[in-house]
């Protein structure tokens, strides 16, 4: 279900909204396709509360002051202060619900790897979000994917491996990967010095018969 955020009509405009976010007040939009833009104001802890519980990327109902029925928005750009990171303007995208839009979902690893309880690796996310189509109301808070099947460094988890929800087109190649496990450091020097002994001992080898063919065509020769 998606969160609701109140918000009210902001006719404070220009450089003069800092007044506002001194009084925790956070100014924004709400535009969409075909809709007028509007400018809105919303409570900061409010809009800090819902976002900390449900993701900056999920979907929100939004309900402006003299409306009776929410407005379904996306956050499109979220202005942050240099200084202190605190959200100082929003942007709200108002979606139509029967028209399929595109986003980004978040990815989130669930379960435990092998690989790292027994053998002592590093689980590595390489992607923590992945862009989707779909309906509005199709759209996922996130995506579990479960890091059981991670037994050996060498196994590796691809969007081609993740049973996606039906609906939900996903806009990437199947064969991106989304994680997998690294070998400790001390495995991978110890695996380093191994392939070096390997080495001199082909060299030494070739040497030797390096040395024999010699002999044997100077044998032929005399």
């Amino acid at each position: 279900m998606s969160e609701t955020i109140q918000a009210v009509h902001r006719t404070v405009l220009g450089k003069k909204v800092k007044r506002l976010r001194e009084e925790g007040v956070l100014p924004g939009n709400i535009y969409g396709r075909g809709l007028p833009s509007i400018a809105i104001q919303i409570d900061s802890r409010d809009f800090r509360k819902v976002v900390l519980s449900v993701g900056i990327r999920s979907m929100f109902q939004l309900l402006l002051e003299g409306e009776s029925d929410p407005r379904h928005v996306l956050v499109r750009q979220l202005a942050r202060s240099g200084g202190t990171g605190d959200p100082i303007h929003v942007d709200f995208y108002q979606v139509d619900l029967d028209r399929p839009i595109q986003t980004t979902v978040s990815i989130n690893l669930v379960g435990i790897a092998p690989a790292v309880s027994d053998l002592a690796g590093t689980l590595l996310q390489h992607l923590e979000t992945v862009q989707v189509r779909c309906l509005p109301l199709n759209i996922p808070s996130s995506f579990e994917v479960d890091v059981s099947s991670l037994k050996t460094f060498e196994d590796s988890i691809k969007i081609t491996d993740v049973d996606f929800p039906e609906g939900v087109e996903i806009l990437i190649s199947e064969d991106m990967s989304i994680a997998g496990v690294q070998q400790p450091r001390v495995l991978e020097e110890a695996v380093s010095e191994t392939d070096a002994e390997l080495v001199e001992g082909v060299e030494s080898t070739e040497g030797n018969v390096s040395i024999s063919t010699t002999a044997t065509e100077s044998s032929e020769e005399s």
